[in-house]
């Protein structure tokens, strides 16, 4: 008997969904669906609904690109936080792991990823003109790069960094990695490495 005869349907195109996620290989999602049906059938119904809450609920904020159930986000519509200061960040879990520290003031935009040649990735690609359009609109005084301090995203620091200064050139610009090791991603970063990086940001001219 063929091994397309043994192995179920419902399980085989479980698996073949769950490898669309980028980053989820075919291990990955095999770790995933396998994992998931060990649970209890309770359990693993609660897990599927609060899935399908998310997808339906969930959307990109049309100010910064946060994922949030309300738009505009939280953030966004608080009016104590300041937009004046402004974090630019690669996706959502970024600035939800900066959040967590319950220290930053200021607002956030969200690149919807980082600029990746050999992926096909591009600054069109991202949202750097509505950041653009939103440094000039709130006036800001300062652009955090919160890019994770990788080789990509250190490419798309730069990139922004360039990008801000001809168009601004009053806007102070910095650069947090400082605490952080080379390769981490923020969203998996200890709170307290985070904190220090952000906390002792310095200007892009100081890096250079």
């Amino acid at each position: 008997m063929a091994f397309e005869d043994v192995f179920p349907e419902p399980l085989k195109e479980a698996l073949d969904k769950i490898t669309l996620i980028p980053s989820y290989g075919e291990r990955g999602a095999s770790r995933f669906v396998y994992n998931l049906l060990k649970l209890e059938q309770e359990k693993r119904k609660e897990i599927v609904e609060s899935l399908a809450r998310a997808v339906e609920s969930l959307k990109p904020c049309s100010e910064c690109y946060l994922l949030t159930d309300q738009d505009p986000c939280r953030v966004c519509s608080d009016p104590k936080r300041l937009k004046k200061f402004l974090c630019v960040v690669e996706e959502s879990q970024d600035a939800y792991a900066i959040e967590r520290l319950e220290r930053y003031r200021g607002v956030y935009h969200v690149l919807q990823g980082r600029i990746a040649p050999l992926e096909g990735i591009s600054p069109q690609d991202l949202t750097v003109e509505k950041l653009m359009e939103r440094i000039e609109k709130n006036k800001v005084v300062e652009v955090i790069l919160a890019t994770n301090p990788n080789a990509e995203g250190e490419a798309t620091a730069n990139y922004l960094a360039k990008v801000i200064r001809d168009r601004f050139p009053k806007v102070k610009i910095s650069r947090i990695s400082y605490g952080l090791q080379f390769g981490t991603l923020l969203e998996f970063a200890d709170t307290l490495s985070l904190e220090k990086s952000i906390e002792s940001r310095k200007e892009i001219e100081d890096l250079e």
